[in-house]
């Protein structure tokens, strides 16, 4: 990957399917805003993992039908495992490794697809895949958009507000 600054913006470039795209990344050299943030882990954390904060603690986030609505307020992915009460970093808008365990329903990340919130604590998943889709249906309360996958482990995370699911 190769980033590129222009009109005072950055941009990382990735190819999926032979394609190259550009992905804006933050307000370049004209902000300090730091892409990650610091908690205390509320519960034993790996790297990877997607969660909310709650107080001064991270904790596993999810989208299944029947939690509370804070708890699909994901704000970032971890950027290192922690053990709780431990501080650790959260990956607010920037790029994430993902690992198979963090991951719903497939083995790794596939280039150019969007992730989602899995209804699975700490977990991330496709839209559709062969186990289910993100709907009512399917046991989720919330759809959360989380961001775009550049690589098999590469997350560009774009977290949006959650879109509550009813039937």
């Amino acid at each position: 990957m190769t980033e590129r600054a222009i009109f005072n913006r950055r941009y990382t470039d990735f190819t999926p399917g032979g394609t190259q795209v550009w992905l804006v990344n933050g307000a370049g050299v004209t902000t300090s805003v730091a892409s990650t943030q610091e908690f205390t882990a509320g519960a034993n954390l790996i790297q990877g993992e997607v969660v909310y904060v709650s107080g001064v603690y991270a904790l596993p986030a999810s989208a299944a039908s029947g939690v509370a609505s804070e708890q699909y307020q994901a704000i970032g992915i971890t950027a290192a495992a922690a053990t709780a009460s431990s501080t650790v970093a959260v990956n607010l808008d920037d790029i994430a490794v993902v690992s198979d365990a963090n991951i719903t329903a497939d083995s790794v990340l596939v280039p150019g697809q969007y992730y989602y919130l899995s209804q699975y604590d700490g977990q991330l998943t496709r839209f559709s895949t062969a186990s289910g889709t993100v709907t009512q249906a399917s046991g989720y309360a919330a759809l959360v958009n989380l961001g775009l996958a550049l690589s098999t482990t590469e997350l560009h995370v774009e977290i949006q507000p959650p879109v509550d699911l009813f039937s």
